[in-house]
C-alpha cells in the first residue's frame, strides 16, 4: 500500500500505530489492551505470590480519513481486552482476577501532534476459588468513562503521551477526575533486536491521586514482539484491588499490532 508506505517515511512516524493510523497505543500502559504474557511477583499487603498475567486486547479501525495535504488525519477504532490473574503458587493455578474493558476510540493527528478519545466501560470479576478460600467480598468496579489523551514525539523513537480521564457512571458512585500519562520508547533501528523502554502513570481522584506507576524495558524483537521486565508500584491494576497498593516485579512477553 503507497499511500500506507509514505505515512510511515514521516518524520512524524511515531505517531502512528503499527497500522498506519493516527495515535500510537502506549503499550507500557496497563490501561491499554494489549496481548501479553507474564510471570511476575507481587507483594500486596505483605502477602507476596507468583502469579500469572494473561492480557488479551486488540483494537480495529474500520474508518481513517486523511487531508490530501498529510496535515490532519481522523480515524475511528472500536477496541476490547481481558486482562486476567492467576495464583501459580496454588495447586491448580487458582483464577484470581478478570476485568474487561471494551470501548470507542476517536484518534486525530494535526501536524506532528496525535490525540485520542476514547469512551470506554470496564467490569471486573473475581475468581471462585479466591471468594471461597478468603470470604472476599466482590467489589462491582463496573463503570463507564471518557478519557482524553495528548501525544508527540519530540525525538526519533520517543513518544510522550498525557491527558486527563472521566467517570461517567459507574455503581460505586466513584468519584471522577483521574490523569495519566507517560513514555514509551524504543531503538529507531530497523533491524535486529532493539531495545526499549517505558514509564506509565495513572492518579485517580477516588484514591486521593495516589499515583500507579508502570515501568518496563527489555529487546524488541522484528516489529511487533517485545520481551522485557516490568515493575509497578501503587495502587494495583487489578479491578477488584485497585484499592489496595502493590508492588509487581517480573518477565514479560507482549504483542502489539
Amino acid at each position: 500500500m503507497p499511500e500506507l508506505s509514505a505515512q510511515m517515511d514521516r518524520a512524524d512516524a511515531d505517531v502512528f500505530d503499527k497500522n498506519g493510523h493516527p495515535f500510537r497505543t502506549p503499550a507500557g500502559s496497563p490501561l491499554d489492551p494489549i496481548h501479553r504474557i507474564a510471570v511476575v511477583s507481587t507483594d500486596r499487603a505483605g502477602e507476596r505470590r507468583t502469579v500469572a498475567f494473561a492480557d488479551l486486547g486488540d483494537r480495529l479501525g474500520f474508518w481513517v480519513r486523511r487531508d490530501p495535504t498529510g496535515t490532519f488525519e481522523l480515524a475511528g477504532a472500536v477496541l476490547g481486552g481481558a486482562q486476567s490473574r492467576f495464583d501459580l503458587e496454588s495447586p491448580n493455578n487458582d483464577f484470581i482476577e478478570v476485568h474487561y474493558r471494551v470501548g470507542f476510540q476517536l484518534r486525530a493527528r494535526i501536524g506532528s501532534v496525535a490525540a485520542r478519545a476514547e469512551l470506554y466501560h470496564v467490569s471486573s470479576h473475581l475468581g471462585d476459588e479466591v471468594l471461597v478460600a478468603t470470604g472476599r467480598a466482590p467489589i462491582s468496579t463496573s463503570r463507564e468513562g471518557l478519557d482524553l489523551l495528548l501525544q508527540g514525539s519530540p525525538i526519533a523513537g520517543l513518544v510522550l503521551y498525557g491527558g486527563p480521564g472521566l467517570v461517567l457512571r459507574s455503581t460505586e458512585g466513584f468519584r471522577t477526575l483521574s490523569v495519566r500519562g507517560g513514555a514509551d520508547w524504543e531503538s529507531p533501528r530497523t533491524r535486529g533486536l532493539r531495545p526499549y523502554a517505558s514509564a506509565d502513570f495513572f492518579s485517580w481522584s477516588e484514591l486521593d491521586w495516589d499515583p500507579s506507576i508502570s515501568i518496563e524495558a527489555g529487546l524488541a524483537l522484528g516489529t511487533r514482539t517485545r520481551l522485557g521486565f516490568l515493575a509497578g508500584t501503587g495502587p494495583s491494576r487489578a479491578e477488584q484491588f485497585f484499592r489496595e497498593n502493590e508492588r509487581v516485579f517480573g518477565l514479560s512477553v507482549s504483542y502489539l499490532r
